[in-house]
């Protein structure tokens, strides 16, 4: 199966975002409560993070992403804030290829699962640094 991925324009998020939401759903449920999904889509909207999305020949939504650029002086990181879906191997070559093409230099996220590290390493990701919060 062929998938495709597609940079969501913001003034189009109303029309795709219902196709989206189910990955991210299942993502966002993992995480600390940082965002629900009516606030992610609120940011994606307003263009603070971007939207992409692997449909496959059938217009059937197999993956999503979401992404912040985070610029340093000598980076441009495409920081993955939430992600979910089927046949995410496929789906992220595309997704690298999109990033360098947009001027990234790397990729990063976060997670508190060793399945996902596990999966991560596997495609090439280091570890960078461990994330620590307190929470007041």
């Amino acid at each position: 199966m062929k998938m495709t991925t597609y940079l969501v324009p913001t003034h189009h998020i109303q029309q795709f975002w219902h196709l989206a939401a189910p990955h991210l759903q299942k993502a966002i449920d993992k995480g600390h409560g940082e965002f629900n999904i009516d606030q992610l889509k609120l940011v994606v909207a307003q263009g603070q993070q971007q939207l992409l999305i692997g449909l496959d020949e059938d217009q059937n939504c197999l993956a999503a992403v979401t992404v912040k650029w985070v610029m340093y002086p000598n980076d441009r990181v495409a920081y993955v804030t939430y992600s979910g879906g089927t046949q995410l191997k496929e789906f992220f070559n595309q997704f690298l290829s999109w990033i360098k093409n947009n001027g990234g230099t790397s990729v990063q996220c976060s997670t508190r699962y060793k399945s996902l590290i596990r999966l991560f390493e596997r495609l090439n990701f280091k570890s960078k640094y461990t994330l620590m919060e307190l929470k007041l």
